[in-house]
Parts: structure tokens; C-alpha cells; sequence
């Protein structure tokens, strides 16, 4: 018997069926969108990934607009995320699954955290033990493509390509580490493991940007199993349930909140998209039918 593929849920939709209306309309807009596999289609060597054209376009004229905010929360540190999109200052940052934040020159909420002594010592053991399995591999690695990309607070082990048998090994041989380090944080995506010594997550970011910016409206659109942290938060910064400031007089909600999926992968969003390609048309819907509203010209 033929086993029918199973639904997805949300099921796919175009970009010009994503319900985009409160964001237009919002009295202070905020976007965030992850890079790699949302506006930058995932590559077999994450230095090569780029933007789409027609994202950063729609970046560059979404953040020209006013009442609008657009921010990059993504896995990758600061530095990196900035190099390769070369996005400018008007255009906020988070790094390192939401340990790292640069929010516009000065900002009080910009941060990059010290590594403790302890997470200097985890951060050591984790290079120790990726190196053995390295050695390991003698010649196999370079035909295998073994790449370690080196954050400030994490190690990203990257598989992408690796025959599956080698692959699995490599995954539980990095997380081994852990036995001797509980603290350390195991997170993984599309064809990568890696290894944390902060625990910051993407939804970390997306509260310090609620609080950083106080927007009506803001949006989330992310591909990976650590954006789900990103859409938690948007949801429980929502008008249903209610986030108190630290001061008792306020309470303070996003009064609407949209989490778009991309991509096939089990999530937690209201809204699913195929591609890159596809948050490049929504994003470029977006920025034109609001500075439609605002009666602002496109750059």
C-alpha cells in the first residue's frame, strides 16, 4: 500500500496570500527575519551564503520607511551576519541565537557578552574533542568537505553533503561533549550540530526587540528547529497574553504578531512559504503596499 506524504500543517501558501494587513496598516511596524535559508538560500559552505537581490532590496526599503524597524536574528555572530549581508547601521542585529545585539549605534540594549571562565573552559573542551574526531578522519576529512565554523560562544559543526553514515557519527561524537559539560547547549538545524556555551535563544532576541523598539505590529519568518523559540515569544508577546514591564503601572503587548515558516519542516507558525525566493516576493509585497499606506515613496 502507497502511504499518502502527510499534510502539512500550516499548509504551503503563496506570498500573496500571506495575510499581511495589520502589518501594513501598523502604527510602528517590526520585521525579523532569520538569514540562512529565509533571505539567504542555504549552501553546502556557509561562507559563500548571500542574499537574495530582491530580499535586500525590500530590506533597504522596509527600513527607509517610516515607523518601520527590520532585524536580522540569526545563529550567526554579529560580525559575520554583517559581513555578509551588508546591511546598513538603520537595520538591527541579532547574533549567536540571541546572546549577541547591536540595535543601532549607542543603543542601551546592544550587547556582547564576556565568556565566563567556565564558558572559556566548556568553549575549550569543545574544540579538544572536535579536533580528535577530526584526526580521526585522516585524509577522509577533505574529501568529506569537514568544516568547524568558530563563533565567539558556540562551535557549528557543519554535515551538509556527508555520506549519512559519517554524518551521524560525527553528530554524536560532538555531543559526547556534553556528558562531561551539561551546561552546554546542543542545538541543531539543517545539516548542523552545534555546541553553545551561552543559552540564549532566538526567542530571547525577539523579546529584546519588543522591548528595544515597542512596536503595534511585528513579524517573524524563520526555517530552522531555533526559530520555533522565536515564534513562542512573538505569540506570548501577543495581545492574548499580556507582557508586563518591569515597572507595575505598564503592561505592554504587540497588538498583532505573524510567524511565517519557511520551508517543509514541523513548526509552530501561522503561515508557511516554499523558498527564499518566496520571502523575497513577500517582503517586496510587504515594503510596497506600506509605503503604499504611508504615503512615503518606495527608494
Amino acid at each position: 500500500m502507497t502511504r499518502r506524504p502527510a499534510a502539512l500543517t500550516p499548509a504551503l501558501s503563496t506570498p500573496a496570500e500571506v495575510d499581511l494587513r495589520e502589518l501594513i496598516t501598523a502604527d510602528s511596524l517590526l520585521i525579523a527575519l532569520d538569514f540562512d535559508g529565509v533571505l539567504a538560500p542555504l549552501q553546502d559552505d556557509p561562507e559563500t551564503s548571500r542574499m537574495v537581490p530582491e530580499s535586500a532590496a525590500a530590506i533597504t526599503a522596509l527600513a527607509e520607511l517610516p515607523h518601520t524597524r527590520v532585524a536580522l536574528v540569526s545563529g550567526r555572530d554579529i560580525a559575520t551576519l554583517r559581513r555578509l549581508t551588508a546591511v546598513g547601521d538603520a537595520v538591527w542585529l541579532i547574533g549567536s541565537h540571541g546572546a549577541e545585539a547591536e540595535l543601532g549605534p549607542g543603543a542601551a540594549a546592544s550587547r556582547s557578552p564576556d565568556l565566563s571562565t567556565r564558558e572559556e573552559e566548556m568553549l575549550a573542551a569543545i574544540d579538544a574533542h572536535i579536533l580528535a574526531f577530526e584526526h580521526t578522519l585522516a585524509g577522509e576529512s577533505a574529501a568529506t568537505g569537514f568544516r568547524v565554523e568558530a563563533k565567539p560562544y558556540s562551535r557549528t559543526v557543519h554535515t551538509r553533503g556527508f555520506d549519512p553514515v559519517l554524518a551521524d557519527a560525527l553528530h554524536e561524537h560532538a555531543i559526547a561533549v556534553a556528558q562531561e559539560y551539561p551546561d552546554i547547549r546542543i542545538i541543531e538545524g539543517h545539516d548542523i550540530t552545534e555546541l553553545a556555551v551561552k543559552q540564549a535563544t532566538k526567542g530571547d532576541g525577539v523579546r529584546l526587540l519588543f522591548r528595544a523598539e515597542e512596536p503595534t505590529a511585528m513579524a517573524y519568518l524563520g526555517d530552522d528547529v531555533t526559530d520555533e523559540d522565536a515564534f513562542t515569544a512573538l505569540k506570548e508577546l501577543s495581545a492574548d497574553s499580556a507582557v508586563t514591564d518591569p515597572s507595575p503601572t505598564t503592561a505592554r503587548t504587540v497588538a498583532a504578531g505573524l510567524t511565517v515558516k519557511v520551508g517543509r519542516a514541523p513548526t509552530g507558525a501561522a503561515w508557511r512559504i516554499a523558498d527564499p525566493g518566496a520571502v523575497a516576493l513577500l517582503l517586496a509585497r510587504l515594503a510596497a503596499s506600506r509605503a503604499e499606506h504611508l504615503g512615503a515613496p518606495l527608494p
